[in-house]
């Protein structure tokens, strides 16, 4: 495009009179004319002007001139839509739509530790910290959603896998127990033993629970504590080195036994509890298996 005939174009897009463009670049309207018909060129500073004004490159001004016929059609048509410089406003010729930015040049911030690929910084990268040390990891969006993916299948995964331990687990402790007494009622012959069955319910609920984050191996952890014995004075004798060896073996003893009957009185009451507590751990079990499975499918959605 000309000159002249680029001048008045985006003066007719910005629906700016040649008196209203003279002013914003202080010259008069009939240089404006004479600039659109070809008939002068305005100078360099004023070309940075008009290049600001109509929001172009400098450069779009030095574009490779036309042909004479081409000028010829030029003049003419800027002669014939440009308007007066007297008399009334002429009537706004529709707007052109403004061709779309240059796309702005890609800042690289790093390369993704998984693909190296470069990362622009457009993108929605992740920035990880490694544990508690100041080493971060850069990860690309593709990357990082392969990531989500993965983790949330292996955490998934392991749900599914510790929920079937838990019930095979608990059936063969549960099995153990009704061999156990079916064994003892055999050999003695004493059917009473047979009343020790509902130990093999106890034995399920205990052993399935011991697979699940709860509370049961806590509480029969409160009762695996030995008993501390007071310190001994002696005289430094051989009977009384002899009387400290003897009450030190007797206290350990005795310590012994009374952290046996501990361990015991806790496992009996672990065993009730985890009877009454199983269906509340079993329903709090589903549940989370069932929110690890809506997640793993929407981060695989995403």
């Amino acid at each position: 495009m000309e000159r002249g005939q680029l001048i008045a174009y985006h003066r007719r897009r910005l629906h700016l009179t040649q008196a209203e463009l003279g002013e914003k670049v202080n010259v008069t309207a009939q240089a404006i004319s004479k600039w659109e018909k070809g008939l002068s060129e305005p100078d360099l500073s004023t070309i940075q002007r008009l290049s600001k004004i109509f929001e172009i490159d400098v450069t779009d001004f030095f574009a490779e001139e036309p042909t004479e016929g081409e000028k010829e059609t030029a003049i003419a048509q800027a002669t014939a839509q440009a308007p007066s410089t007297e008399g009334p406003t002429p009537a706004r010729v529709p707007i052109v739509e403004k061709e779309p930015d240059r796309e702005p040049p890609k800042i690289i911030v790093g390369y993704c530790d998984k693909c190296k690929r470069p990362i622009d910084q457009r993108e929605r990268y992740t920035v990880e910290r490694v544990g508690r040390s100041s080493t971060q990891r850069l990860y690309c969006p593709e990357c990082k959603h392969k990531m989500d993916v993965s983790h949330a299948d292996h955490k998934l995964s392991h749900g599914r896998k510790m929920f079937r331990r838990s019930m095979i687990w608990g059936t063969v402790a549960a099995i153990a127990v009704v061999i156990l007494i079916a064994v003892l009622a055999i050999v003695f012959a004493n059917p009473v033993y047979l009343l020790g069955l509902v130990f093999s319910l106890f034995a399920f609920t205990f052993t399935a629970q011991c697979f699940w984050d709860g509370f049961i191996l806590e509480f029969l952890m409160f009762f695996m504590h030995s008993f501390r014995m007071p310190m001994l004075i002696f005289q430094l004798s051989l009977n009384g080195i002899v009387w400290f060896i003897t009450v030190k073996l007797l206290l350990m003893i005795l310590s012994g036994f009374l952290s046996v009957l501990l361990f015991l009185f806790g496992l009996f009451l672990t065993l009730l509890v985890s009877l009454f507590a199983f269906p509340f751990c079993l329903i709090k079990e589903l549940h989370e298996l069932r929110d690890l499975n809506a997640t793993a499918a929407r981060v695989r959605a995403e």
